[in-house]
């Protein structure tokens, strides 16, 4: 089986690093990986495979019904003037779907909840702006940019979005130590080499002096020409410079970029139905209010908001911005007194139903409510099967936003 894995492979590299034009060479450079790049064998085998029709057709599609999405990636690029190549990231990261997990990375650029704190993107009960997609859009492209200043290279900026800081400036650290020590055998025992040794050992355990790395990286990398990429995937199954997975994700980057600049993707350019517009609305006014008011299926406002997590306006601020499609602002802006005036009635339902429930609470018969007092080792989940009462219910009852207990604490069951 290996050798003809090792044949097919080898026709492969022979087929493929001849058939690539200048101007795919140019794409590269935009890129910042070597022409060299063009003839490595794990990213011919990804070009090979993603130049498929079938996976051309694939991907052309999901293009094609993110449309819109992807029209505002496009547009965010081009106003900040970074290259084109970053629009296949949302594309690798979510297939351009604005997907929602509450602990886990969300959004179009898939971003995990301590980076939207970096980014200073809300989340809380009622927003989680790594669903906004133009404030997600924006954050990610500045994040990307500050990559870049730090590794000088837009594919390294990518490496770190995609596997962390700390994890691809080790690597490229390494890689550059081991290059010249290659090329500089007698080296080893410099005192600047040993301390650049110690960096390395040191980050490797603690996670600490990751300015030391990008010294090393600066210095004997960049500078004096030590830090080669094409060195660093030729010994990656040995010295796990990069996780593979991040290998494979410049591969495929490169492998869209190439094909999109030979214009496999014909949805590239097409046009969504229209434009995004950005409006105003006051603290709690209901979406399906605003819907009616427009004239405007109620499920694609939601799918629009996708940020907004609850079915009315937030109502920790005055008011909150929110998107509707351009083609719908005039009529928005003709209706604005008469919204406005809905909000207090929307508010009055709001407030209604939730004393309906406080009051229905209250008026549970007091035979089937029951005390129990928190004791060492109780959790909600042993309560819940003690009682025969759902933990949602348990939390409902009791207000609880989350399944921390304390010894003494009193929880009410209600049966």
């Amino acid at each position: 089986m290996k050798k003809i894995f090792f044949i097919v492979l080898f026709l492969t590299t022979l087929l493929y690093s001849n058939s690539f034009q200048n101007e795919d060479i140019k794409v590269l450079d935009e890129i910042g990986v070597p022409k060299e790049f063009l003839k490595e064998s794990s990213f011919l085998l990804k070009y090979k495979d993603l130049s498929s029709q079938k996976k051309i057709r694939y991907y052309d599609n999901i293009i094609k019904k993110s449309i819109l999405n992807a029209k505002i990636v496009r547009e965010e690029l081009e106003y900040e003037k970074m290259p084109s190549f970053l629009f296949f990231v949302p594309l690798i990261e979510s297939s351009y779907v604005n997907q929602i997990s509450k602990k886990g990375p969300s959004g179009l650029w898939q971003i995990m909840p301590l980076t939207a704190t970096n980014l200073k993107l809300r989340r809380n009960d009622f927003v989680d702006e790594r669903l906004d997609l133009i404030k997600s859009t924006q954050a990610a492209t500045s994040y990307l940019q500050k990559y870049y200043k730090k590794f000088g290279e837009w594919y390294l900026s990518v490496l770190a979005y995609n596997a962390g800081e700390g994890r691809i400036i080790h690597g490229l650290a390494r890689a550059s130590l081991d290059n010249y020590l290659e090329k500089n055998p007698t080296m080893y025992h410099d005192k600047v080499i040993k301390l650049y040794n110690i960096y390395i050992n040191d980050y490797r355990k603690s996670k600490k002096g990751i300015d030391n790395l990008f010294t090393i990286y600066r210095d004997l990398g960049k500078k004096n020409g030590h830090f080669d990429y094409m060195y660093l995937l030729k010994h990656n199954n040995k010295r796990d410079y990069l996780p593979k997975t991040s290998i494979n994700y410049i591969n495929t980057l490169v492998a869209f970029s190439i094909l999109a600049n030979n214009d496999k993707f014909k949805n590239l350019d097409k046009n969504s139905r229209y434009e995004l517009e950005k409006i105003t609305a006051s603290k709690g006014l209901r979406l399906k209010t605003i819907s009616d008011a427009i004239s405007m299926d109620y499920n694609e406002l939601k799918g629009l908001n996708k940020h907004l997590l609850k079915e009315v306006i937030p109502t920790d601020k005055n008011n909150y911005n929110l998107y509707i499609p351009h083609t719908k602002s005039e009529l928005f802006n003709l209706k604005l007194t008469n919204i406005k005036s809905l909000v207090a009635t929307d508010e009055k339902v709001v407030v209604s139903k939730d004393a309906k429930q406080e009051v229905a609470k209250k008026n549970l018969p007091k035979a089937n409510k029951t005390i129990h007092i928190v004791k060492q080792g109780d959790t909600l989940e042993a309560i819940s099967k003690k009682y025969k009462v759902s933990v949602k219910k348990i939390k409902s009852d009791n207000k609880k936003k989350t399944n921390m207990l304390k010894i003494g604490e009193k929880i009410e069951i209600y049966k």
